[in-house]
């Protein structure tokens, strides 16, 4: 099948456009390869986002202190079941943030998967402490509870839970240990853990509404809770450390962690077409599911407890250098995931295996996956899969 005529490349989430008749090749000014026909990711923004932005600018308050932040982040807590979110600037400040309200610093640990994205590790190096890796668990791709049980110490502090790829992590026997959870449901919006809502578990929950997400406002994130005392805290230090009732009195170090009205408009056009976004991310990976059937690629596995929603679908393959190189060279933007944390010395290599994230890490390939991906792009992208994993298979 012949791939959509959009044609979008750059990093993941973010775009360059290719005008009609333009070679493949990389640009020599850029430096950014043009040959991408299917991108991995691109946002989804229309007429409504677009309404919200010109609402705030004609209105004159384009900073953090505009109305659409407060309306965004009431509407997000209603969607997800949280009493109350803080918008932040990005993702990974709304973890920070977490942690700087649970008073972790020098001295103490955090337990942390060791397949994710950097931004939880590096958000507890961040505040001083120390970020305590564990494997992950073989059949959710998500930090095993057994391997946090092991490590954990009379200095760690919390837990970072990642919902790794759309899928939750196990939170019964996570609080088990009775120690504070993050839900780091970045990746994860609209899944669900024994019927609730990714974002509503923990003792706190983040999300981030990067380019690449569903919910996507360019960069932008949350950090939500049901604790008004928490609550109250992550504002403060979200506002250089200064209550509103109280200007330029600062009762705590705090930084500026907000997000700008501008972002929140485009977020509130996106919640409004939640449904929408997230769905078709899931009929994407569907259809995936559907066309690989009986090739030899392997689709992310899904715990019984979960139900998963797709961010970027995701299947580990064999000789993975050769096939991302045979589907990059067809104009496909597929990716190896991360690298395992356990392996990077920033966050404390260790000589101690991870068997299952480092196997992960070393076979996971991301294909292109947003909501305007048509049924030919996705047919084309498996297509050319299946072509790459026959003529590669035994190497």
């Amino acid at each position: 099948m012949s791939p959509s005529k959009k044609a979008r490349t750059g990093e993941v989430g973010t775009s360059v456009n290719r005008q009609p008749n333009q070679p493949y090749g990389v640009d020599a000014l850029s430096g950014v390869s043009n040959r991408v026909r299917v991108p991995l990711s691109s946002p989804d923004i229309g007429d409504l986002e677009r309404m919200y932005v010109n609402a705030a600018l004609d209105a004159g308050w384009i900073s953090g202190s505009g109305a659409f932040v407060r309306q965004f982040e009431q509407r997000l807590g209603e969607r997800i079941g949280r009493e109350y979110v803080i918008a932040t600037a990005n993702g990974t400040l709304a973890i920070e943030l977490a942690l700087r309200a649970f008073g972790i610093g020098r001295g103490d640990e955090v337990i942390v998967p060791a397949l994710t994205f950097a931004a939880p590790a590096a958000s507890v190096l961040a505040v001083g402490a120390t970020p305590v890796l564990v494997d992950i668990s073989s059949t959710s791709w998500t930090i095993c509870p057994d391997q946090v049980a092991a490590n954990i110490t009379q200095r760690t502090r919390a837990i970072i839970a990642v919902d790794i790829l759309g899928h939750p992590a196990d939170y019964e026997k996570l609080a088990c240990f009775g120690l504070p959870v993050v839900e780091d449901a970045a990746e994860a919006h609209g899944a669900r853990y024994k019927g609730r809502l990714t974002g509503s578990l923990g003792a706190v929950s983040i999300f981030s509404f990067h380019a690449n997400k569903a919910i996507a406002t360019g960069e932008g994130g949350c950090v939500a809770t049901d604790s008004p005392e928490l609550a109250d805290q992550m504002r403060v230090i979200a506002n250089h450390g200064m209550r509103s009732e109280r200007p330029y009195v600062h009762d705590v170090v705090g930084r500026n962690y907000r997000m700008t009205n501008l972002v929140a408009a485009v977020g509130l056009g996106q919640l409004e077409r939640w449904d929408e976004l997230i769905g078709s991310r899931n009929r994407i990976s569907g259809l995936y599911d559907k066309l690989l059937v009986g090739s030899d690629c392997q689709a992310r596995p899904v715990a019984e407890w979960a139900s998963y929603s797709c961010w970027l679908h995701t299947v580990t393959v064999r000789s993975r250098a050769a096939v991302l190189a045979y589907l990059n060279d067809r104009g496909i933007d597929a990716r190896a995931i991360w690298p395992a944390l356990s392996g990077q010395l920033l966050f404390g290599a260790v000589d101690r295996p991870f068997p299952i994230a480092e196997t992960v890490a070393s076979q996971a390939v991301w294909l292109p996956t947003y909501a305007a991906m048509t049924s030919g792009d996705v047919e084309f992208v498996a297509d050319t899969l299946k072509q790459a994993v026959v003529q590669f298979a035994k190497q």
